[in-house]
C-alpha cells in the first residue's frame, strides 16, 4: 500500500479524535509500518483490548486501514496501516485553536521522541567520524534560533520542504552501495531564547570544541 502524501481532516470529530496523544503515538507506529493490535500492545506494554479501541477510533475516522490479513493459530490477525504520511487539519477546522495545537504539539513531541529512539538504536558507524571535513560527514545534528517574521520563516519552510522532496526523489534502495539515513525536523515558534551571549545557531561541529 503506497501512502498519500497529505491526508487533510474536514471533520472535527475527525480532529478530536486524532488530538489524543495516545493515538498520535500509535499513528506515528503506523506511519512506519503496519502493525497488528497484538504487535502495538507488545511494542508499547499496554493491554490488547486498550490498543484495539484505539485502533478502532482511528479506523473509523479514516486515519489507518487494514492492509491485509493473516490466519494463526485460527485466528484472524488485521495489519493496520496509516493512509498517509502526514496529517494536516483543514481550513474550517482552524477556529478550533485547542484541539488543533494539542494535535500539532503531541505529532512534534512524538517526532522528536521517535528521533531520539532512531539515535539510540543507530549503528555506531553511524557516528564515527572519518574525516576533519564537516561537509564530508554524512549526519547533522544542529539546532538554531532565527527572529522572523512569521510570513518568512514560512516562506523559508516551503524551499526546506522542495529540498527534502529533491532528497526523497534521490532514494536509491536498491543500490549495494546506498545505507539507510534517517532525517527528523522541528520548527516552531520559541517562547524565549536558548543561546546566550547572541548565540543563535550551534552544531556538533561547534560541540566538538566545548
Amino acid at each position: 500500500m503506497k501512502l498519500a502524501p497529505v491526508f487533510i481532516i474536514e471533520e472535527y470529530e475527525q480532529l478530536k479524535a486524532v488530538s489524543d496523544p495516545f493515538r498520535t503515538t500509535i499513528l506515528g507506529h503506523l506511519i512506519e509500518m503496519p502493525y497488528t493490535g497484538q504487535q502495538l500492545a507488545q511494542l508499547l506494554a499496554l493491554p490488547r483490548s486498550k490498543i484495539h479501541y484505539h485502533l478502532a477510533e482511528l479506523e473509523k475516522n479514516g486515519f489507518i486501514r487494514v492492509v491485509k490479513t493473516e490466519v494463526k493459530n485460527g485466528i484472524i490477525q488485521k495489519f493496520y496501516r496509516a493512509v498517509a504520511w502526514s496529517f494536516v487539519p483543514g481550513e474550517r477546522l482552524l477556529p478550533h485553536r485547542t484541539e488543533v495545537e494539542n494535535y500539532f504539539r503531541e505529532f512534534t513531541l512524538n517526532t522528536v521522541g521517535r528521533a531520539r529512539l532512531r539515535t539510540l538504536t543507530a549503528p555506531e558507524e553511524a557516528f564515527q567520524v572519518q574525516s576533519a571535513n564537516k561537509d564530508a560527514w554524512p549526519r547533522i545534528a544542529m539546532q538554531m534560533e532565527v527572529h522572523l517574521k512569521p510570513e518568512k520563516f514560512a516562506g523559508w519552510l516551503a524551499r526546506y520542504r522542495a529540498l527534502l522532496q529533491e532528497l526523497d526523489d534521490m532514494n536509491d534502495p536498491g543500490s549495494e552501495e546506498s545505507r539507510l539515513f534517517y532525517l527528523a525536523s522541528v520548527g516552531f515558534q520559541a517562547e524565549g531564547p536558548l543561546f546566550a551571549d547572541g548565540d543563535e545557531y550551534e552544531d556538533e561541529e561547534e560541540a566538538l570544541k566545548e
